[in-house]
């Protein structure tokens, strides 16, 4: 019912999801060691990709409730967003090129 509040949620959430989806590879190749990285990498690479593969069916529950799609794809990645500026290893620095 207001348009540009669904507007403003649903650019939000493609960013955060854009940003949570970089920052998923820097962070797990920091995270593992050298024996396992790249199957950590991988391992992150396909929960991203299983993620993606869900979205469509999350949009179906909108049958059920209009609301319910929009709430979750905009509050699962602005808390995956908030949750990656958290992380130990990258607070209060810079990331790297």
């Amino acid at each position: 019912d207001q348009p540009v509040v669904t507007t403003v949620l649903a650019i939000i959430g493609k960013f955060m999801a854009s940003a949570s989806f970089s920052t998923s590879y820097v962070y797990s190749a920091e995270l593992f060691p050298t024996v396992v990285r790249q199957t950590g990498v991988g391992l992150c690479s396909m929960s991203a990709r299983v993620a993606g593969i869900m979205a469509p069916l999350i949009r179906l529950l909108g049958q059920y409730h209009r609301a319910i799609p929009m709430a979750i794809f905009g509050s699962a990645p602005v808390v995956g967003g908030l949750l990656c500026i958290l992380l130990p290893e990258t607070r209060g620095t810079d990331l790297a090129d």
